[in-house]
């Protein structure tokens, strides 16, 4: 009886064995490079190729110079367990193959300054971040959850195989990098050398002033580095822009640089602007949206008022003013509409389509997120 029983403890004390014994965790708030034994808390570093049946968990900053692969039953964690950011920075490729699952935890961060291909799962937490200056692939039926930041910067692209899922916001690209985590985009330019992040610019201050019927812009760069010219830029809802004009940047410096320009023809309505900063080999990167207001300020009007036959109003406008009205709206004094105009050509007469009463009209004007009401007697 005591052998049948050893017989079937003994295979039980081997997993035990077996289990703990694949547990890699590297130091936390410590640097390391990840072949160095030193680096971890058993003071055995995991393997780099084809590495499998294992838990690896990253505390501190650990860099891993060259490629890394992992093949089978691998749960990979990058934990942050205290305020700081535990990283880890791969100068080469990363491999995720058959039931590996990379999870991102807290606010930690992987860099991979290769390519990324994974054939299994990937979770980052709300505050964590995920940097690819490679391309990045997913296998079939792998998922995705990103709840935080992801970044690819070749082709901003993100090859994905059968039955897989992504779940959040899109992946961004190096210009998204540099407008969301400017602290990111730096440290990679910075610390580790990649140019395919670099700010062209680092602007200071952007600014839109009214001078007559011209907008003014003026902006001050802190900084230049292999900088090309600013493409100036215009909309009136945020969602379609325009470019009305051009100027050349410095290229390089290290100390302000001011800079200046007038739109001649801005539209009536709020108006917004922004800066389309392009380096010298076409990377670009906006700035910050500043709005400014071009009211219509009394300037419209209602022909002939008093008037006795409704169907014969014009709405007068400024000889500036060159779009149609969005709306038009005829309302009497308590409020009901009487008739309405949507895109209405101010060349034209307002139709009004029954008898008015002799008596006090509101005409209201709504034109790119300006109102203008007019008084419109009726004799």
């Amino acid at each position: 009886m005591k052998k049948i029983l050893f017989l079937v403890i003994y295979p039980f004390l081997i997993s035990l064995v077996i289990t703990s014994a694949f547990g890699q965790t590297s130091f936390d708030e410590r640097s390391g490079n990840w072949s160095n034994n030193g680096t971890w808390t058993n003071n055995n570093a995991p393997g780099t190729n084809n590495v499998q049946n294992v838990n690896i968990t990253i505390g501190g900053t650990v860099t891993r110079n060259g490629n890394l692969s992992f093949n089978n039953n691998v749960n990979f964690t990058i934990d942050s367990n205290t305020d700081d950011s535990d990283t880890l920075i791969v100068t080469g490729n990363v491999i995720f193959n058959n039931n590996t699952v990379l999870t991102i935890r807290g606010s930690s961060i992987l860099i991979v300054l290769g390519d990324l291909e994974s054939n299994n799962n990937i979770n980052i937490s709300s505050s964590g971040k995920l940097v690819v200056v490679g391309s990045a692939s997913t296998g079939n039926n792998t998922n995705i959850t990103n709840s935080g930041d992801f970044y690819i910067f070749e082709d901003n692209n993100l090859g994905t195989g059968g039955g897989s899922n992504y779940n959040g916001d899109n992946p961004g690209n190096a210009e998204d990098m540099a407008t969301n985590d400017r602290a990111l985009a730096d440290y990679l330019v910075n610390e580790l050398g990649v140019t395919n992040a670099a700010l062209p610019i680092e602007l200071k201050s952007f600014t839109a002033s009214k001078s007559g019927k011209n907008i003014n812009l003026d902006w001050v760069t802190a900084k230049e580095e292999n900088f090309s010219h600013f493409e100036i830029e215009r909309s009136i809802d945020q969602e379609n822009w325009s470019q009305i004009g051009l100027v050349q940047g410095m290229g390089e410096s290290m100390s302000d640089v001011y800079y200046d320009f007038t739109d001649r023809n801005a539209p009536f309505g709020v108006i917004y602007y922004r800066l389309k900063s392009v380096d010298i080999d076409a990377s670009y990167e906006y700035s910050p949206v500043v709005k400014i207001e071009v009211g219509f300020e009394g300037k419209l009007a209602v022909s002939p008022n008093p008037v006795q036959d409704a169907s014969n109003l014009k709405i007068q406008v400024p000889s500036e003013f060159r779009d149609d009205l969005a709306y038009v709206g005829l309302f009497d004094l308590s409020g009901i509409k009487v008739q309405e105009f949507r895109n209405f050509n101010t060349d034209g007469t307002l139709q009004i389509n029954q008898k008015l009463k002799a008596g006090m009209y509101i005409l209201k004007v709504n034109h790119n997120g300006l109102e203008e009401n007019i008084r419109v007697i009726v004799q």
